[in-house]
């Protein structure tokens, strides 16, 4: 992928850019699929991501994964975030 594709499937995701890096909303998390050399990895529960040359280097809970950014192949967003939600009742 290269930056103009990543910040375009971003877009496309909902996904906005903060002081140079892109962190999903609220409730939401990405999941990066990389692959090179007949081998695969998926990166999940990605709250903050940033392009570093040419590493997009991911942020999960618990970890932080850099991987060339010609490697990523797709990007999943998960969870609904707080847009659209509806609170539970009568209420409007």
């Amino acid at each position: 992928m290269t930056p103009v594709e990543l910040e375009a499937a971003l877009k496309a995701l909902d996904v906005p850019a903060k002081a140079g890096a892109y962190v999903p909303p609220d409730g939401v998390s990405l999941t990066l699929h990389v692959a090179s050399g007949g081998s695969s990895l998926a990166v999940g529960r990605v709250e903050h991501l940033r392009v570093a040359g040419e590493l997009l280097v991911a942020r999960s809970p618990k970890t932080t994964t850099a991987v060339l950014l010609s490697g990523v192949i797709a990007i999943g967003r998960e969870g609904s975030g707080t847009e659209g939600r509806r609170p539970a009742g009568f209420g409007a």
